[in-house]
């Protein structure tokens, strides 16, 4: 079993993509995955950003904002020795906030839906609003190997950071993504894979 770090901020698109992707082709190929969390809202919190319609702005702030309460959560359940629950968690929550039509803004409402979807009750909605987790969380963001979401490394070697994907793919094509990617990792002479910028990605079902 190969052991990956993935620094994701639930709120990021692109990591919702890639989560999708890696979490279903882990089993496939005896992956264990360890989600690091990282806080867009801590690093750059209102500010806003550039080169993209206004209406994406706004919902990425608003995003950003309410998934550094889903990281509460992750680190609350660490803390309490259930890790194994932040990967359905993050699944949940993700499921419902990138979806095909018109982007909404997650809310409380979301993350209690999420908590529901993935087996864990409403208790574990106090961690949300529990900012004594937001050095856990700094910690985490300011270790991260790169600035850029999302960031796969093994062994400390970073195999990419930053988009990967700008749709969901098949199961067979995430399958041929992560061979493509493993065989570049052998080489020891090869650079992580690293996007210039990324398009705005999409969400319709494959």
């Amino acid at each position: 079993m190969r052991s990956l770090d993935l620094s994701a901020d639930p709120a990021c698109p692109w990591s919702w993509l890639a989560v999708r992707w890696l979490t279903a082709v882990a089993p496939e190929r005896e992956l264990r995955l360890e989600f690091r969390s990282y806080s867009l809202w801590i690093r750059d919190g209102d500010r806003q950003l550039d080169g993209v319609p206004e209406f994406v702005r706004a919902l990425a702030v608003a995003a950003s904002k309410e998934s550094l309460r889903v990281l509460r959560v992750f680190e609350a359940l660490r803390a309490a020795g259930r890790s194994g629950a932040v990967e359905p968690l993050y699944l949940a929550w993700g499921s419902r906030v990138f979806t095909p039509g018109p982007p909404q803004p997650p809310t409380t409402a979301t993350l209690v839906a999420a908590l529901a979807d993935a087996g864990l009750d409403d208790s574990w909605l106090a961690a949300a609003d529990d900012a004594d987790w937001d050095e856990t969380i700094r910690s985490s963001t300011n270790a991260a190997t790169t600035p850029v979401i999302p960031t796969l490394i093994e062994n400390g070697t970073v195999l990419f950071h930053g988009a990967v994907l700008a749709a969901p793919v098949t199961a067979a094509e995430g399958l041929a993504l992560w061979d493509a990617i493993d065989a570049l990792s052998d080489v020891p002479s090869f650079i992580a894979l690293s996007p210039v910028r990324p398009p705005l990605p999409s969400f319709a079902a494959v």
